[in-house]
């Protein structure tokens, strides 16, 4: 049996109860989260994710200009990168792989030609979520702080081959976009505040996110 005319009249009915539902109950701050529930459950304005990660294991390698182990800004990226997926993925049993075996799988590869998927098998993982990032840049100018870099996220799985099988390009994320004058932080400051940022673009390919989050993106630097 098919529904696909009557879906309008569903849709119609459905938004007048929730006005209903609102008018009568939204005086209160539990019937309002109930009714912002409701609301959710219609119609979640959230991207869904790319890439599921839920019960899987995970290693994670973060280049910055090719470079893993050692990379202070590599580093900070795989942290937040963690953190962001640790909390918008939690008790989806999503594991990550300890740093140093993934550290240390990739060393072991050659320097121009990473197997990932060996990898993922060295490491008894899932898959392997490769963060790269190229041509990081700090600053505009001597008195202007304005990141930009080229990143990619690919994920390999170890039954797969070497061929990724997931792949997305973000391009020249530049912010804020009008610059932020060096007196009003530290390089090192901003330097975080970036690479946050740019791991937040990488991890949310991986969960649901709303994207007007976008549009605050500049009011950030502002509380530097």
């Amino acid at each position: 049996m098919h529904f696909t005319g009557s879906r309008p009249i569903f849709w119609f009915y459905a938004s007048l109860w929730l006005m209903l539902v609102g008018l009568t109950l939204g005086t209160t701050t539990g019937c309002t989260n109930l009714l912002r529930t409701l609301v959710v459950l219609l119609h979640d304005p959230r991207v869904k994710p790319e890439y599921e990660l839920n019960k899987k294991k995970v290693a994670l390698i973060t280049t910055i200009d090719g470079q893993a182990t050692g990379d202070a800004s590599a580093l900070v990226m795989s942290n937040n990168f963690k953190g962001f997926i640790k909390h918008e993925l939690k008790g989806k049993k999503v594991v990550f792989v300890d740093q140093e075996d993934v550290d240390r799988a990739f060393a072991d590869q050659p320097l121009d030609q990473k197997n990932y998927a060996q990898i993922g098998s060295q490491t008894q993982a899932d898959c392997v979520v490769v963060v790269n990032v190229k041509d990081l840049k700090l600053k505009q100018n001597k008195t202007l702080y304005q990141g930009s870099c080229e990143c990619s996220v690919s994920v390999y799985e170890p039954d797969e081959g070497k061929s990724s099988v997931f792949h997305e390009e973000i391009h020249q994320l530049v912010h804020p976009s009008g610059g932020k004058p060096v007196t009003e932080c530290t390089e090192a400051a901003f330097r975080g505040h970036y690479l946050s940022l740019l791991a937040r673009r990488a991890s949310r390919l991986f969960y649901k996110y709303d994207p007007s989050e976008d549009h605050a993106i500049d009011a950030a630097a502002a509380s530097l």
